[in-house]
This record gives C-alpha cells, structure tokens and sequence, in this order.
C-alpha cells in the first residue's frame, strides 16, 4: 500500500466496499489488508495521533499507511478540506458485537488489556495540551465547538476554571469545588474515545484501539472520565474500578452545564446579579 499513489487510491473510493459511514466520514475497504478513513470531518490530527503512539507504545492500532488533505467542493457548512487516511485494516468484531458471548474471564481478560494500554499511554508525556501537532481540542469534556488551540498547560486550566465559574453562576456547582488551576502539570496521551464500538477483538482474542480522532495530551484522568461517559454498563466496569480517579472524574462532570446549554456563557462580573436556571 506504501507505494500506491495518492491519485490512484482517491479513484477508486466510490467503488470500493464500505464498511462504515457516519454523517461525513466514510471507511471503505481498498484491498485485503486496507482501508481508507476519509470525509470532511476527518482531521490529520487522528494520523498523527496514531503514528505517535505506534512509535512510543506496543497498543494495537492499525497501522498507517499515509495521510493528507486535499480540496474538494464546499459542502453544507462551507468545508472545502477532506483528509484521507489510509490504514491497515484489522479482521475482528466490535466489543460490541461480541461482549454477550463473552464469559467472564473474556470480559475481565480485555478489560485487562485496555488497563494496561492506558497504562502505556500514561508514560507518554508533553509539555502542551491538545492534539498531537496542535489544534482545537475536541471530545466529551469540551463544548461542542470544541476549545483552544491552547498554546499552554495554563491557558487549558484557565479556560475550564471558566467553564467552573460559569457552573457557579448558574448554581449548577458548588461555589466550594477546586479550581483547575495548577492540576493538569502532567499531560499524557489519551485516547478521549474509548468505548465499545472503538475496539476490535481479533481471533484470538487480542483488543484493537481505532478511531484516535480526539486524541491529544490531556491529564491521565481525561481518559477515565471519558470512558465513564461514553462506557454502557457493563462493559468497562473492572476497568474504571482499575483506573480510579473518581474525585477527579467528578469535577469534570460538574461542569457538564458549561460544556452544553452553557456553552456560550461567560462568568459573570462581580457587579452583576445572581443567575438563576428558569
């Protein structure tokens, strides 16, 4: 696949199998061993993301072929950018699928695994927030706009002390809640999307982590908390009891308003007068 040209693999997308599609992202299957993730809400930040942990972890990940952009027509919300991602493609069922014919020393065995995965990437380090390479940080925990680009650890801290204060306005937080300033001083890799539908079981029973779209360097926690959002019981139950993080979890969640409906709040000044939810 290294040595196909890009022109050549664009042409043949429209006929090639499709293996999943979601609003404007398209996965199709070009060969036996590959595939192509493309569409305009794809992002180089996912191949980067990808190639930074296959160089500094042993996770299982497709492994990528090549990745860029390039200009198409303008599509409803003005786009004009399509990244094309080209991977190798992992034969095996979603967790998904599979996890009512697990026993449950399958389940605890992938549970296991995952665990130490995120154990892996949390000896990743960086010193800036976001995704691999920069760029507007995306995900669970961010509004729906996304957030950043953050240049800084501090200016990541800032913008959710915000999100805190406007949850205090609001009366959807307790005014007592710590601040975020000075908590994320350690930033590692996390995959900011781990769910069911985000892991492969191969045959022999070996987890595949796909879909590294949100991922970027954030606090260790980020990754608990964004399994617990996402996660539907029972499937990561061992894991987060593994994991930990609850007080940590929960501050984030607190802010869930600021995230949402608040989302295009700014605190309040001293001088004004109380908020209140109608």
């Amino acid at each position: 696949m290294k040595s196909a040209k890009r022109s050549q693999l664009v042409q043949v997308l429209d006929s090639a199998p499709t293996i999943w599609q979601n609003g404007r992202v398209k996965i199709v299957r070009i060969a036996d061993n590959a595939v192509v993730k493309y569409g305009y809400d794809v992002k180089l930040r996912e191949a980067r993301a990808m190639a930074f942990v296959a160089q500094h972890t042993t996770i299982r990940l497709p492994q990528l072929f090549d990745a860029w952009m390039e200009h198409g027509d303008k599509d409803l919300d003005g786009e004009t950018e399509i990244c094309f991602i080209v991977m190798s493609y992992i034969d095996g069922r979603l967790l998904d699928e599979i996890w009512p014919e697990l026993d449950d020393v399958h389940r605890d065995d992938i549970q296991q695994q995952l665990h130490y995965f995120i154990c892996e990437l949390r000896q990743t380090e960086s010193e800036y927030p976001g995704p691999i390479g920069g760029g507007v940080c995306e995900g669970a925990f961010f509004t729906d706009y996304g957030a950043g680009p953050f240049t800084s650890k501090e200016e990541m801290e800032a913008w959710f002390d915000e999100r805190l204060a406007v949850c205090r306005d609001f009366g959807v937080a307790k005014q007592a809640q710590r601040e975020f300033r000075g908590e994320f001083q350690r930033l590692v890799m996390c995959h900011m999307d781990l769910h069911q539908r985000n892991i492969i079981i191969d045959c022999h029973g070996r987890a595949w982590l796909i879909d590294w779209g949100y991922a970027g360097m954030y606090p260790a926690y980020f990754e608990t908390a964004t399994t617990t959002k996402h996660s539907r019981e029972p499937y990561f139950a061992h894991l987060l009891d593994l994991l930990g993080d609850s007080e940590a979890v929960g501050r984030l969640f607190a802010i869930s308003f600021a995230l949402t409906t608040g989302a295009f709040c700014k605190p309040r000044l001293s001088s004004d007068p109380p908020l209140a939810l109608a």
